[in-house]
């Protein structure tokens, strides 16, 4: 990481890398960002967000070309920005980036996975750009780049505390190690569940361990797993039936969260069952993840392909933007996503 910090005023980046799969963590900056720009009434008019699955490089330059109104620099959000990028489109990629205005600040969010490569282990975007790879790591004064991991186990209570001092509420730690048992290093759904513990003790008194055994009910792994299994299986009835379930019982944010961490660990444990690496408790080490749980992960996890899990899971993440952009309803969506995959049992293509 620069040496200096992106709040700093001397010589300030115009482009911002933020790479992982800590998106919470990601979007907890770009909520800063936002908030220096000043005027609330005038930051928003200077705000761009883009996404790599829709929009082209000539919407991002005619975005990054626009004059700030009423504020230092305009703000331009791209999400997954090398998601349409192939080798034809790399140098004019470059150009652009490399030629942003002062009065704009570029950021590229890119939502990756830790993967085992032949090099080492590295994000799923360096591996599969390895031009972008070389590139970003130039030092130049104009480029800054971090990156964000999910939390381990151990650091969880610690990053569940920052996350309620965020929201302007109070939690003592042996209570944030009780929520972590809830919500695991789901950190989008633990940002939920502080919400709500912080609202519901009005931003007042500290937030007690009857306060999250009363409000953050924990999703049945089993559930979850048995979903996954017939949908492995092909037997979209069975599949549906568990889905629907969850949705019964649960939230939207709790059912989603809890369905990109299966695929999640389905996709590390795949990739380290490749590598030779056999041992749950290893394997459970390399994810942040209770041994137990990799047990079952394992077995599960030969009835895919390692393709099949890398579709499904960015197919999840692509899900979650059309949800919340109010383009599809979250049951609706759900299930277009896994019949697509189940009219053939997976793993017989």
């Amino acid at each position: 990481m620069p040496a200096q910090s992106p709040s700093e005023d001397t010589q300030k980046p115009s482009v911002y890398i933020f790479i992982g799969d800590d998106l919470d963590a990601i979007r907890s900056v770009e909520v800063r960002f936002i908030k220096e720009m000043g005027n609330p009434d005038y930051a928003s008019l200077n705000i761009a967000r883009l996404h790599g699955q829709v929009d082209s490089l000539d919407e991002l330059l005619k975005n990054v070309s626009l004059f700030p109104f009423g504020v230092e620099r305009r703000l331009v959000i791209f999400a997954q920005p090398l998601d349409r990028i192939n080798k034809s489109d790399t140098e004019r990629w470059q150009q652009i980036m490399e030629h942003i205005p002062p009065t704009t600040a570029l950021v590229l969010e890119i939502h990756s996975i830790w993967v085992k490569t032949k090099n080492g282990w590295k994000w799923d975007s360096y591996a599969s750009h390895p031009w972008f790879e070389k590139w970003s790591a130039q030092k130049e004064a104009w480029l800054y780049k971090e990156e964000f991991r999910i939390p381990s186990r151990s650091g969880l209570p610690a990053r569940i505390q920052q996350m309620v001092s965020e929201e302007g509420g109070k939690i003592q730690r042996p209570v944030a190690l009780e929520l972590a048992g809830i919500a695991g290093n789901d950190v989008l759904r633990l940002r939920q569940e502080v919400k709500k513990l912080c609202t519901y003790t009005g931003f007042e008194r500290e937030i007690t361990r009857d306060d999250v055994r009363m409000l953050c009910t924990l999703i049945p792994e089993e559930d979850v797993f048995a979903m996954v299994d017939a949908f492995a299986l092909g037997d979209s009835s069975t599949a549906l039936h568990h889905l629907k379930l969850m949705f019964a019982n649960q939230d939207y944010v709790r059912v989603f969260s809890m369905i990109v961490r299966q695929f999640r660990m389905l996709l590390l444990t795949k990739e380290a069952l490749s590598e030779g690496i056999s041992s749950a408790d290893t394997i459970a080490g390399l994810i942040h993840e209770h041994p137990y749980v990799v047990k079952k992960v394992i077995q599960q996890c030969r009835r895919f392909t390692y393709e099949e899990l890398k579709q499904i899971y960015f197919a999840l993440y692509d899900l979650d933007g059309e949800i919340k952009r109010g383009n599809v309803l979250p049951e609706v969506g759900l299930e277009l996503v896994f019949f697509e995959k189940i009219r053939t049992p997976l793993g017989q293509e």
